[in-house]
């Protein structure tokens, strides 16, 4: 400082030294010395005049000035009073004339334009500036990159579930039903799907539906898979928030809740349909009983949601359990538009069977015959007029996703099954024949209850434990193969809580039970304890809720103590043990008692469906066609012929209805969920991501930048932890430490693990921390490169080329924020320096060499201003070409497909028109702006 410079009590001034003081007030000042408090820090220095490393704040006219109170002034004019600033100018909260004293401005205001830190001599380290680039240049890739919601995911890459999940995820409010079989992984596709609907802007409100007793599952799930924190929303927390909002559902932007105490509560119906939705999510649709006379409470209930909510997913496994009317009616809830009569629906499907065999071919990579392509032509003409080769791998490929995007339910609906995938283990059939007990010899039972359940009657409570050979069976089986784990289901909840208890007397065994009689938290910690592979229980009794929703793929063996009526309900049993993720084969153990109903079920589930060691996706309709025979051969149990004539009609239904499966519409709709083709290139973005090394290089340097402390624990992976002089608050850092791992196969063994990559939200709000805050807005240091003179100095300089738009229009699908960097010698010429090794200079020598270099410096700035926005223009218009041909040939193509597929809605071309028009608008008002700079002098 000089010392003509006129200080006065009340300016406020920077310290060059301390920068992390924050903006400090002249309190004192004598012939000699000034005293400088700063507020922020509660801390105050003693200068001498003559040398005080200071750099007095002040504005210019159009800047914006904040005040200790709060509000904002913007500067139309400045005035001086005895040394001290006044200025002039605008409120913008009220927007009335005011004044702003020097001395009122907020104490903790920084400089927050590179230029005005460099030429105020406000430096940070060199290593700043590489930061701020790296994480610019990150964020940037990662906005434009086709795994964006995908990569993050703690998954296996299972290629139909990412196809799935990609297909519906970059849709503008997709309305799907998944309809995968048991076990082929729905919850993790509706994850991956919600994950990057929330990524892209495409959603920020997103409501689940579950059954009341996958709660919790359904939230551990979304938080462990996709790092997504829903809240669970019932009546107690409806009252507690109702204190601080009308309509306590406006409180949270993700929320969970269960259908049955939805349906059972008028008055939270009203208000969670009052307001607003981007995405609904229903599992165990199959629970929306439809019919046109009399649909279901639940049904009435989820359509006046899917009504008022752009986006909409179904989760089912089995699309046709209430009926096949049913499964319109949840067609009908995506669409009802397309979908407004059930008899138009029939007559459809009987067209499928045709498509599918005209498109074998293509399928299956042979050469259309002449009879082929007349019939495929009569099917879809408009699309074989695109096409002159038909014998061109390219063009049949487009021609058979063309066939899928114009079948009928191409669009709506996703089924996988289970023969089509891969990696499921075999199911091995154990049936134990025991012989009929006194107790049970009965021959005037009429039920079919007590027929099926004989154990139920209620004169047999107390004492059909000690007879029932069963009891005795299981008593044996389990020490026979412990230590391994047991499910264990059967129909009653009673049987369940009875079996435990008969376990604990009088084998000391270790068991849980699971029940509809038990709490959310309860049941969650019986599974718990089931799943605890040290000190947890051996067998797991279940009445027949744990047939749902719930996955224990770590156990092998599963006992069906008595059998349900329907097929559905016993895939649904299976499916707990056999479903993706499974490594053994599944052992089943089915105890019946001979000459009973349940060893007629026995006979026809395993002779006449083959359903317990292989999936029976046409056990529902052979059921509905046999059912009187079956159930009248459950009440007379010795009629063999009766039982034979059952077996018999019930393989030939299914040869047939199998048949018309493979033949018909499933193969076009498996094609479309499997995505066979077109997820190649996406598994292999995800794999070489997971694969490369910059993000653990990136992110330790991110780390040790703002102060957290990385410790390798072993097995791939860290410990993280806040050091005392840690930089800001870092969101969802655990200021007791957290362990981490960069490697997915460590991720998806270790599930306490958190998986980083791109998308996890610790290292977007760690890179947020930098280009939000000052750090490396401007830098001075050392580099070496024995290429370039030694003395030479250089600026660099970071634009980042940005605009704002609302969410809905995605503008970071074409144009996320993009950094532009360059490098300018002292002709002010672009310079290939390598800028990669740098080191800080004294910020004495710092200042000194800023100082004499400041005419020539903003020159260079000025120069590196033009050259950032002739390549800004590049950049803009690639974007807007970007965006003019994929939004431009989506809408193209939906009008072309909408001629021929009703499901295909007006509002998603109008939404894309629309969209179009705004982001050409938003792109030709976006602006470049200088966002950090960088003097270097090359010392090799």
């Amino acid at each position: 400082m000089s010392t003509d410079t006129q200080f006065a009590i009340g300016q406020r001034w920077l310290s060059n030294t301390e920068t992390e003081l924050g903006l400090g007030a002249i309190i004192r000042v004598d012939f000699r010395s000034i005293e400088v408090l700063y507020p922020a820090t509660e801390e105050s220095r003693i200068y001498t005049k003559a040398d005080a490393p200071l750099t007095r704040l002040t504005f210019t006219e159009g800047e914006m000035v904040k005040s200790q109170e709060g509000w904002s002034l913007c500067v139309e004019s400045i005035t001086e009073q005895q040394g001290v600033l006044i200025y002039h100018g605008v409120r913008e909260d009220t927007k009335q004339a005011t004044t702003l004293a020097e001395p009122n401005l907020d104490h903790h205001i920084r400089l927050n334009q590179p230029e005005k830190r460099l030429f105020n001599y406000q430096f940070d380290h060199p290593k700043w500036f590489d930061l701020r680039h790296g994480s610019l240049t990150n964020e940037h890739a990662h906005a434009k990159s086709d795994t964006i919601g995908l990569v993050g995911a703690r998954i296996e890459l299972i290629p139909h579930q990412l196809h799935i999940a990609s297909e519906v995820g970059r849709r503008y409010a997709p309305r799907v039903l998944l309809a995968d079989e048991v076990g082929l992984g729905k919850t993790i596709e509706a994850a991956l799907i919600i994950h990057q609907q929330i990524l892209t802007g495409r959603a920020s409100r997103v409501l689940i539906v579950v059954p009341d007793t996958l709660l919790h599952q359904w939230l551990v799930e979304m938080l462990r898979r996709v790092n997504l924190a829903f809240a669970i929303y019932d009546e107690s927390r409806c009252v507690a928030l109702e204190d601080e909002s009308d309509n306590p559902f406006d409180n949270d932007q993700l929320i969970l809740c269960g259908l049955n105490w939805l349906t059972s509560n008028p008055k939270r119906q009203q208000q969670i349909q009052e307001t607003s939705w981007d995405l609904l999510v229903v599992d165990e649709a199959h629970h929306l009983a439809w019919s046109a006379d009399e649909p279901s409470l639940e049904y009435q209930t989820i359509e006046k949601l899917a009504e008022a909510t752009p986006g909409v997913l179904l989760l089912t496994a089995t699309p046709d359990q209430l009926g096949h009317e049913s499964h319109f009616a949840r067609l009908r809830l995506l669409d009802p538009a397309r979908f407004y009569d059930y008899a138009a629906f029939i007559k459809e499907e009987s067209q499928y069977t045709q498509l599918a065999e005209a498109v074998a071919p293509l399928i299956e990579g042979d050469e259309l015959s002449a009879e082929q392509t007349a019939q495929l032509t009569a099917l879809a003409p408009e699309i074989m007029a695109q096409f002159d080769d038909l014998n061109s791998t390219e063009n049949r490929d487009a021609i058979l996703h063309q066939l899928i995007d114009c079948h009928g339910t191409g669009r709506l609906l996703f089924r996988n099954r289970r023969a089509a995938i891969e990696g499921f283990p075999s199911r091995h059939l154990h049936a134990y024949p025991l012989p009929k007990p006194e107790l049970y010899e009965n021959d005037e039972i009429t039920s079919l209850t007590e027929a099926l359940y004989p154990e139920r009657q209620p004169a047999l409570a107390d004492v059909w434990l000690d007879a029932d050979p069963r009891v005795k069976w299981l008593l044996n089986l389990l020490p026979d193969i412990k230590p391994e784990k047991v499910l264990l289901i059967c129909a009653s909840a009673a049987t369940a809580q009875q079996l435990a208890e008969l376990i604990r007397m009088r084998t000391g065994i270790r068991q849980a039970v699971f029940h509809e009689g038990m709490s959310i938290v309860e049941r969650d910690k019986a599974a718990h304890y089931f799943a605890d592979p040290e000190d947890g229980a051996q067998i797991l009794l279940c009445s027949e809720i744990g047939s749902e929703g719930r996955n224990f793929q770590f156990a092998h063996h599963l006992v069906l103590f008595d059998l349900p009526l329907s097929p559905d309900l016993l895939e649904q049993r299976i499916g707990r043990l056999d479903r993706i993720g499974q490594t053994q084969d599944i052992q089943i153990h089915v105890p019946v008692i001979e000459e009973s109903a349940q060893s007629v079920l026995l006979k026809w589930y395993h002779e006449g469906l083959n359903a317990f060691e292989q999936t029976c996706p046409t056990g529902g309709k052979v059921f509905d066609t046999v059912e009187e025979t079956l159930v009248m051969n459950c009440l007379t149990p010795f009629d063999t012929e009766l039982q034979q004539e059952l077996i018999e009609q019930s393989q030939q239904l299914n040869a047939e209805l199998k048949a018309k499966l493979d033949a018909g519409r499933d193969k076009l709709l498996e094609l479309n969920a499997a995505g066979v083709g077109r997820v190649d290139t996406l598994l292999e973005q995800i794999v070489a991501q997971d694969s490369a090394s910059e993000l653990p290089k990136f992110a330790g340097r991110l780390f040790d930048a703002i102060g957290i402390v990385q410790e390798e624990k072993g097995q791939d992976c860290f410990i993280l932890r806040p050091s005392e002089s840690m930089i800001g608050h870092l969101p969802g850092l655990d200021p007791e430490g957290m362990t981490v791992t960069y490697r997915r196969r460590t991720a998806t063994t270790l599930e306490n693990v958190h998986f980083l990559t791109w998308d996890h939200p610790l290292i977007h709000h760690a890179m947020e921390m930098v280009m939000t805050d000052i750090y490396g807005k401007s830098s001075v240091g050392f580099v070496a490169d024995t290429s370039q003179p030694k003395g030479a100095y250089y600026l660099e300089t970071l634009f980042v080329l940005s605009a704002k738009a609302p969410a809905a229009l995605q503008l970071e699908r074409f144009l996320p924020p993009t950094p532009i960097r360059l490098c300018l010698d002292a002709k002010s010429q672009p310079s290939d320096l390598d800028t990669t090794a740098h080191r800080p200079l004294g910020r004495k020598v710092a200042t000194q060499l800023v100082q004499a270099l400041t005419p020539q410096l903003q020159q260079h700035l000025q120069h590196a201003r033009e050259l950032a926005h002739k390549q800004a223009n590049h950049v803009l218009g690639e974007a807007m070409n970007a965006m003019q041909t994929t939004l431009g040939g989506e809408v193209q193509r939906l009008k072309d497909l909408q001629q021929q597929n009703p499901a295909i809605r007006d509002s998603e071309i109008e939404f894309i028109d629309i969209q179009m028009a705004a982001l050409t608008k938003v792109l030709q008002e976006s602006d470049v702006q200088l966002d950090a700079v960088r003097v270097l002098v090359n010392n090799p």
